[in-house]
């Protein structure tokens, strides 16, 4: 899966002759994802512009949301959840702005050097490559993998952090050291659960069998840690890239029937110019039935993406009892 992304990616980069930020199609990634970023930043000024005692307008819709993310954070941390839904909240509202700009009608222009040399368009014979004005951010796999290699990397540093902090010990006799016993502490979740064979395994078992389990969990862990990071940025790629080929070759046949029945109409054909329009009005519908169902799967997403993101945290950070 992942050798194919990246052929996929390579394949776009020669398909222009270029690679990296001279590649077109990535200036209009990095361009489109700081348009996001603008217009989210922009929505967070608005709306707390409009916040107060009696919020309204985007501020009372920015404030139940924020409620909601905060319910939804202290129902897995407890109170300690509030700590972490600023975090939580920019993942949602980033990924939510990527994935419904991508609902956008955005028409292609024309990539001057894709023509062959000392020829117009029109004398090649040869279609035109285009790139959009812009791009939903969260059909890249770049961009899908940067958010992943984010929300990896928060929730272990948030779980080192609590376990570097000094806790006085508790009503139940459990605190935290801290300092470099903390970070020996958060790194023997490397191994678990090694500790707790050790305590009920004895005699020859425990010298023999323990170490060998001890091996096996630290690759396992260490290979669920990366999981993570593949399988986020693997689901949000492909729901938001397979939803945006959809509506794009839809729109795409839908333009080619569109032609072919102004075409037949001008040449005195009334029932196949009917006909190609009627088959355009048809992909009209289903493209419009796949732009709502874009929008709910959009949503879904970024709820499954912060949600995860919440429950790593939750895993690293909770209070053993």
């Amino acid at each position: 899966m992942i050798q194919s992304l990246g052929t996929l990616s390579l394949a776009s980069a020669a398909a222009t002759g270029e690679a990296g930020f001279a590649n077109p199609a990535n200036r209009t990634l990095v361009a489109s994802t700081t348009v996001v970023v603008a217009v989210v930043i922009l929505l967070a000024w608005m709306a707390r512009r409009r916040t107060g005692l009696v919020p309204h307008g985007l501020g009372a819709v920015v404030e139940h949301l924020y409620d909601w993310v905060d319910e939804l954070a202290r129902d897995m941390m407890g109170s300690q959840g509030r700590r972490y839904v600023p975090f939580a909240m920019s993942i949602f509202l980033f990924v939510l702005a990527s994935n419904w700009s991508g609902l956008l009608p955005v028409p292609k222009f024309a990539d001057a050097g894709s023509t062959p040399a000392g020829q117009h368009a029109q004398d090649s014979g040869e279609q035109v490559a285009g790139h959009p004005l812009f791009e939903a951010p969260s059909v890249s796999f770049n961009t899908t993998l940067a958010l992943a290699v984010v929300s990896f990397l928060s929730f272990n540093f948030y779980g080192l952090r609590k376990n570097l902090e000094v806790r006085p010990a508790s009503a139940r006799g459990t605190g935290n050291r801290g300092g470099i016993a903390g970070f020996f502490k958060w790194l023997s979740h490397f191994w678990e659960p090694t500790p707790m064979l050790w305590r009920d395994l004895s005699g020859a078992m425990r010298y023999l069998l323990v170490p060998l389990l001890a091996c096996l969990f630290i690759v396992l862990n260490v290979v669920e840690e990366f999981a993570r990071l593949i399988s986020l940025s693997i689901r949000l790629y492909g729901n938001i890239f397979g939803e945006h080929e959809v509506k794009t070759q839809l729109t795409s046949t839908m333009s080619v029937f569109l032609g072919q029945s102004e075409t037949a109409f001008q040449a005195g054909s009334v029932g196949g110019g009917a006909g190609y329009g009627m088959m355009s009005l048809l992909l009209w519908g289903s493209s419009f039935f796949v732009l709502c169902v874009g929008a709910l799967a959009g949503f879904i997403q970024a709820f499954i993406f912060f949600v995860l993101t919440l429950s790593y945290i939750s895993h690293v950070v909770a209070e053993e009892h």
